[in-house]
């Protein structure tokens, strides 16, 4: 893996080659692994603002949740050669942040766009936190995406429980939570290989509602239109996760 860091002012810039844990069925980038990349340079990007998971904690005894996420595919991301992800701030407000992660391929493509909305949670109290009160600037410099991604709601009636997975230990990251990333897989693994393979994404939405931890047992829900899935993840007849996808007509 080649990794390149560069910094000016918010973003985040990191050159890399596809792991093979990455890959999907077909040899490109999949689902699971582009989120995972949107996740780590959230994460990255945090870090260099001196914001990141262990600074929360200690300092704040807070930390980050994501609350939306986003993204865009324009084409398949082939995981040949070398390819760029490009993360930046494109919104602040006294709760709520949002950062953009592209990847770039070496002709200057953006094949993904992602949006994230993410906010400081109290540890003791669980609530939201005031970003000034977790050391962020809500002055800083913003980068307006050059292509605006907008949140979207959708009816999760009538969506037939089609699967139930119980929150194994692997699945639980460092706040003792389900990851993010899991719940992509879990989503994910609704569909087929040759399903998977055939479908091609213009748009995956996810929702955080709640959160769920290990031996938690959840009920998967899906509806399939024409070219939307709808998927939602429920413990204990509460939604924890909502996802949309919208396939390319």
């Amino acid at each position: 893996m080649i990794i390149v860091w560069g910094y000016c002012k918010v973003e985040l810039t990191k050159k890399r080659k596809a792991e093979v844990s990455l890959t999907g069925t077909d040899g490109n980038l999949s689902v699971i692994g582009v989120f995972q990349i949107i996740q780590d340079a959230v994460a990255d990007l945090l870090r260099l603002h001196d914001l990141g998971a262990p600074t929360l904690l200690q300092k704040y005894n807070a930390l980050w949740v994501f609350v939306k996420t986003k993204a865009k595919f324009t084409k398949p991301i082939s995981c040949r050669g070398e390819f760029t992800v490009n993360a930046y701030f494109s919104f602040s407000s006294f709760a709520r942040l949002h950062a953009d992660v592209k990847i770039i391929m070496a002709d200057g493509t953006t094949v993904m766009h992602s949006r994230t909305e993410l906010c400081a949670l109290d540890i003791d109290k669980q609530g939201v936190r005031r970003l000034p009160t977790v050391g962020m600037d809500v002055n800083m410099p913003i980068r307006r995406g050059e292509e605006d991604i907008e949140f979207t709601r959708f009816a999760d009636e009538d969506m037939p429980i089609v699967d139930a997975v119980r929150v194994g230990s692997t699945c639980i990251d460092t706040a003792h939570h389900t990851n993010n990333t899991e719940y992509v897989r879990m989503i994910m693994n609704t569909f087929s290989v040759a399903q998977t393979e055939a479908m091609s994404i213009n748009t995956m939405e996810l929702f955080y509602t709640g959160q769920s931890y290990e031996n938690d047992l959840l009920s998967i829900r899906k509806r399939a239109t024409d070219n939307e899935r709808r998927i939602v993840l429920e413990k204990d007849g509460k939604a924890v996760v909502k996802c949309k996808i919208v396939c390319k007509e």
